[in-house]
């Protein structure tokens, strides 16, 4: 009895998560890059601080920021463009492209525009800002029940 009430829970649960639309996932994803790299942000000295062995070229500043805008522009431009095409919400839009912007030109030229922890203040106000847009185009595409 137990195991066909977890097998009925399980198979509701994959049939949420095959009805939430593209965009909405892709939001969610975005989101969830947007705090690792905030989290990166915060938690990178108290990590060097406590286990040297985490300094390495991964974690390095700029590599790190470099690999985080790999997955953030494609993600968060795909997420934002078929949201924002379907809802035409300027601020979402605008959140986002500024979002995108600061992060983009700080994962690029931060170090040198801003110091160690410029860069790193920066950085979260950009994460920041793109999340809040990610999440405003999931909460309008999910009040107008947007199907993309």
């Amino acid at each position: 009895m137990i195991h066909s009430e977890h097998q009925a829970s399980k198979a509701v649960s994959q049939s949420k998560a095959d009805k939430q639309p593209t965009g909405n996932r892709l939001d969610t994803v975005a989101i969830f890059l947007s705090a690792t790299c905030m989290l990166h942000c915060l938690a990178l000295p108290i990590l060097i601080t406590l286990y040297p062995i985490a300094h390495s070229n991964l974690l390095e500043e700029q590599n790190f920021h470099l690999i985080l805008l790999v997955f953030i522009l494609p993600t968060s431009l795909i997420a934002l463009t078929i949201g924002c095409r379907k809802h035409k919400d300027i601020v979402t839009m605008v959140l986002g492209g500024i979002g995108l912007s600061i992060l983009t030109i700080t994962g690029l030229f931060g170090h040198e525009l801003f110091g160690m922890l410029g860069e790193r203040i920066v950085t979260s106000i950009g994460g920041l800002i793109l999340a809040t847009a990610h999440i405003q185009n999931f909460r309008i595409c999910r009040s107008d029940a947007c199907k993309h």
